[in-house]
């Protein structure tokens, strides 16, 4: 179902289990969380310490012009050389496009996406601390605090770099995330359980009156080691948004849009592009 109001503000909010039962509320705005982490600040360069001179001795002893050596040059870094658990090496499985697409100089986006690649931003060269888990016993608040938006991948995580996309009729982001060995299988079984036992709905509550929004997780088959598509469809004004959380090994791609401006999209053949190209 669409959304025709989508600036309405969130003034309370109640969480439904499976039950009807209400779980909790909290006042929210509709206004996205940003999830991505700020660009790093480029480290100082590294200043080389000059060579002792030869002494006068030396000097006198020889008996033919001493060749110059050239200064050492320094490599570019490599994403074989980067922490797979650092932000710095998921730019590297960001998609390319344009010229870098043409050039197979990075993942590839399925027929009619695009990267915004001059948006990208990633959380920086070395791991993080493990981000707080996004579930909190019977709390279903996480779901209304993100609105419009919807990313349920970033719990646990350690590390992370984002990119928008638009294709030709929508729009989409996505944000991928490392963690610590078998966190990203844990965090993702928190988010699956939660929404399967108690928050498979809330009840909106705005200035127009209560909206009842469902929540429905479905696993998407052949996307990775695992994946789950998670979408809220409100029963009024409300609006609809999707996240597709694909994980493969200890990474995991969240990809999330809403009605807020176009059509919801199709995100598997992005996902599955990008999953292909990791190997």
């Amino acid at each position: 179902m669409g959304c025709t109001v989508a600036t309405t503000l969130v003034v309370a909010v109640t969480a439904c289990s499976s039950g009807g039962s209400g779980k909790a509320s909290a006042a929210a705005a509709t206004t996205a969380n940003d999830t991505s982490s700020s660009a790093p600040t480029t480290p100082p360069a590294s200043t080389n310490t000059p060579t002792n001179p030869p002494s006068t001795t030396e000097s006198a002893a020889s008996t033919s012009a001493s060749v110059p050596t050239a200064p050492p040059t320094s490599v570019p870094s490599t994403s074989a050389s980067l922490s797979q658990t650092s932000g710095a090496y998921l730019k590297t499985l960001l998609p390319v496009s344009g010229t870098e697409a043409l050039l197979s100089l990075g993942p590839t986006l399925p027929p009619g996406w695009t990267a915004a690649t001059a948006r990208e931003l990633d959380s920086g060269p070395t791991p993080k601390p493990p981000a707080p888990s996004l579930i909190d016993g019977d709390d279903c608040t996480y779901l209304v605090k993100q609105s419009p938006t919807l990313d349920l991948a970033e719990g646990l995580s350690v590390a992370n770099a984002s990119e928008g996309l638009t294709s030709t009729t929508t729009s989409a982001s996505l944000i991928i995330y490392a963690y610590a060995p078998g966190d990203a299988a844990k965090s993702l079984a928190q988010v699956r359980q939660n929404l399967a036992s108690t928050c498979n709905g809330f009840t909106a509550m705005l200035n127009t009156g209560a909206v009842h929004v469902d929540v429905a997780a479905t696993p998407v088959s052949n996307l990775g080691d695992e994946a789950l598509l998670v979408k809220i469809t409100p029963d009024g004004p409300y609006v609809d948004a999707e996240n597709l959380v694909v994980r493969h090994g200890n990474v995991t791609l969240s990809l999330f849009a809403n009605n807020e401006l176009a059509p919801l999209p199709d995100l598997s053949p992005v996902a599955a592009a990008l999953i292909g190209g990791m190997g």
